[in-house]
């Protein structure tokens, strides 16, 4: 589906005078074991927040210009890929079996959900963890959802002094001010921030991403990255093409994501694998006189990070952050490029 397209259909579901709203609950599954991948120990359960009918419009206005924003005439519609961090255009996401969890909380949308009728509703949640917004299409029945990551000052209440929400409420005077009146008066409730921002959006059985990083905390896939980025560091070790500074590398891998995902698309693209077989020494040196750096070795022409700064060359190097154009021969910087078939 283009971009013209794409617009075109979200705009039916914007368009429609049925919308819905959830707060999305994150909890460990039932008899979930601590080795399970994040992306499948994780339940999710959506709780209903009735919306008065006034708010229909505004929200489905502020979410049409978010829409509109990002499906522009020219961007790109690709498949989702875990090491392409480029914002600037849209990736889409159809193996849901990668994401069992969320498959399932989005396979259940049309369910019996509960409908949140008190502080206690909101007390009583392990982790608020995404807000979700549903549009019925006006013709076919069919629903759309944009889904939003929370952060955790989505309740308009104070929980810098308090370890819970429910202290929080407990311990918070709520207010807000009447516009006719002219008085702050005692709010008998607690406030949702709704603001103009999706990270992704799910119709017709297909995740369109509109911020990847978004996308992947709301899915628990940034956890399960997290986790397979610790252990490509183990199997980086135990290739052993580095004899010294392993420890620059893996305090890399941790701190900065980036790399982390770099990391990734190396072990995708097979050149952990080609590791183990090639000359390291002359690979490297190939590279380094193409990027114009210099690495460094030992006897046995294994490689050294004698920094946090050499480190990143190498996984730049493993990950072909570097593209060679097919005139003149420039190198370029980028994470994103996919292999040619």
């Amino acid at each position: 589906m283009n971009a013209e397209n794409l617009l075109a259909e979200l705009k039916k579901y914007t368009s429609s005078q049925t919308v819905q709203m959830y707060i999305i609950e994150r909890k460990l599954k039932y008899g979930a074991k601590s080795k399970d991948k994040p992306s499948e120990k994780f339940e999710y359960i959506p709780l209903k927040v009735n919306m008065s009918e006034d708010l229909y419009p505004k929200v489905s206005e502020m979410l049409s210009q978010v829409i509109d924003s990002k499906v522009k005439e020219d961007v790109q519609i690709l498949e989702y890929s875990a090491i392409d961090d480029s914002e600037e255009k849209i990736q889409t996401y159809t193996d849901l079996g990668k994401i069992e969890g969320f498959k399932t909380f989005l396979e259940n949308l049309g369910g019996e959900i509960k409908t949140i009728q008190s502080f206690k509703d909101v007390v009583e949640l392990e982790k608020a963890w995404a807000l979700c917004y549903g549009f019925e299409h006006p013709e076919n029945n069919t629903w759309m959802y944009c889904i939003k990551k929370l952060r955790p000052s989505f309740l308009a209440i104070d929980k810098t002094l308090n370890e819970t929400v429910g202290k929080a409420i407990k311990n918070t005077v709520n207010s807000y001010f009447d516009l006719d009146t002219k008085q702050l008066k005692p709010l008998k409730g607690f406030g949702i921030n709704i603001e103009p921002s999706i990270d992704m959006i799910y119709f017709e059985s297909t995740i369109y991403v509109f911020n990847k990083k978004g996308f992947e905390d709301v899915t628990s896939l940034t956890e399960e990255f997290i986790e397979l980025g610790k252990k490509l560091v183990k199997e980086v070790d135990e290739i052993k093409f580095v004899s010294s500074g392993m420890k620059y590398i893996s305090s890399l891998i941790e701190k900065k994501p980036s790399y982390r995902n770099k990391l990734i698309k190396a072990k995708e693209i097979g050149n952990l694998e080609f590791l183990k077989v090639c000359n390291v020494k002359t690979e490297f040196n190939r590279a380094g006189r193409k990027i114009s750096f210099k690495f460094s070795y030992d006897s046995e022409g294994k490689i050294i990070a004698n920094n946090e700064k050499e480190a990143e060359k190498i996984i730049e190097v493993l990950s072909e952050f570097y593209k060679e154009g097919v005139l003149g021969g420039k190198v370029f910087e980028t994470a994103a490029g996919r292999m040619k078939k």
